[in-house]
């Protein structure tokens, strides 16, 4: 595959995180539901009208920094990484792997595996573009 192929799967991947993230800070309910069946959400013994809307305050802010990181990263795939800047790969690389370790590792460590293999599909559909576009 060519290295235009890899940085399109890029735009991809991350357009596609942007709009969930949008839908996050806009869609309030029905993207508290999309985000519960990640992982997340209140357990059935607290799940009351007063608890989800609570939730909602830090889907919202999650969404909105989940925004402006993928934001940023489109601006890197789109500009410096098509135009041949080398350095912009290991700089992805090295954003996405701490998410992943800090988010993957919390997700784990505090009960929710369906969230990890959320993160896992992502990491990874960010992750082989990046290892190839490193290799070329």
């Amino acid at each position: 595959m060519t290295r235009n192929v890899w940085i399109r799967w890029l735009e991809v991947v991350l357009i596609v995180v942007l709009v969930y993230s949008l839908l996050l800070v806009f869609a309030g309910t029905v993207a508290g539901s999309l985000f519960s069946l990640l992982g997340f959400g209140p357990p059935d013994a607290i799940d009351t009208a007063d608890v989800r809307d609570y939730l909602k305050l830090p889907y919202m802010v999650l969404g909105a920094v989940l925004a402006g990181w993928t934001v940023t990263m489109l601006q890197l795939v789109r500009g410096p990484l098509r135009d041949g800047a080398t350095w912009v790969v290991p700089l992805m690389g090295r954003s996405l792997g701490l998410w992943f370790v800090l988010d993957t590792g919390m997700s784990l460590a505090l009960g929710h595996p369906t969230h990890a293999l959320f993160n896992l599909c992502f990491g990874i559909a960010l992750a082989i573009p990046l290892v190839r576009l490193g290799a070329s």
